[in-house]
């Protein structure tokens, strides 16, 4: 069968900036609050996918900064600990044959060192981890369910990676109503732009409240 010779072609058009540096765009403000208080019997800190393989060298999806989070999250595991808030772990989880593993390396093994959360920041047996298998902590996941038999209304949400797991179910969270805490300096990604999309539709987008792991008070 021949192609119709009448049918509109198809044509590219480009167009060249003569000043790169003036097409570069520039993230817009947002603010980051000094100090947040929070009630820590309505409120879960979030720990999301500090596993091995995204933080740890030999990782075989390594977050370049997600080593350096290490520190603050801690702070915030202590923080949540010491009264009595609520913490969750989700658990990044994938098996053979993984769809995901067609978009980024194989990775988060379940059983395996990388799928395991790094030592530093290793749950209590008190505590409740959950395993996902996408970006939103949400899908497919009891989270919703325990958060409100809880009593939860407030989430303080930190890990990696910043535009995916972070970024996704913090929205997840904000759709269902939820309070976002964000701590900028508890947050990692694959490049600094990503980390700044993830702060900025925090802030403007999901109305959430950005600030740092030591300006999250409790009490």
């Amino acid at each position: 069968m021949r192609g119709n010779s009448n049918a509109p072609k198809l044509r590219t058009r480009v167009t060249r900036v003569k000043n790169p540096k003036s097409a570069t765009p520039e993230v817009p403000r947002y603010a980051v609050q000094d100090e947040i208080r929070l009630d820590p019997g309505r409120t879960a800190l979030v720990v999301i996918d500090m596993q091995n393989d995204l933080v740890k060298q030999g990782g075989s999806l390594l977050v370049p900064d997600a080593k350096a989070t290490v520190p603050a999250i801690r702070r915030l595991l202590d923080r949540a600990r010491s009264s009595r808030m609520r913490v969750v772990y989700i658990q990044d989880t994938h098996r053979q044959g993984d769809p995901e593993w067609q978009i980024w390396p194989e990775h988060c093994r379940e059983g395996t060192w990388g799928w395991e959360i790094v030592a530093e920041l290793a749950p209590r047996a008190d505590e409740t981890v959950l395993s996902k298998v996408r970006h939103d902590a949400f899908y497919g996941t009891p989270l919703d369910h325990l958060l409100r038999g809880w009593r939860i209304d407030t989430l303080v949400i930190c890990g990696t990676v910043a535009n995916i797991g972070v970024y996704y179910t913090a929205a997840s969270a904000a759709l269902r109503w939820y309070a976002i805490v964000v701590p900028r300096d508890a947050i990692s990604a694959l490049e600094p732009f990503d980390l700044e999309t993830l702060l900025r539709q925090t802030a403007l987008v999901l109305g959430g409240r950005l600030t740092t792991a030591d300006g999250v008070r409790v009490g």
